[in-house]
């Protein structure tokens, strides 16, 4: 794996982190401004599983390209 695919797959895992901090927290202060139901949690569980997966998938990913040399 060259050092460019190793930067761009960091790369976006951390656009996908950052853009899920934030977007979070702007949910999670509208959702307190507004009051019951508590509806942020359900659009943050299931993105926190996008999110996981996309960094299991580069883990596994730059482990296995690693491992081929």
């Amino acid at each position: 794996m060259t050092n460019t695919a190793q930067c761009d797959g960091r790369l976006g895992l951390a656009i996908h982190a950052i853009v899920f901090v934030a977007t979070m927290a702007v949910l999670f202060a509208i959702n307190l401004l507004t009051g019951a139901p508590f509806w942020a949690l359900w659009v943050f569980l299931a993105w926190g599983i996008g999110l996981v997966a996309h960094a299991i998938s580069h883990a596994a990913t730059r482990r296995h390209k690693t491992a081929q040399g």
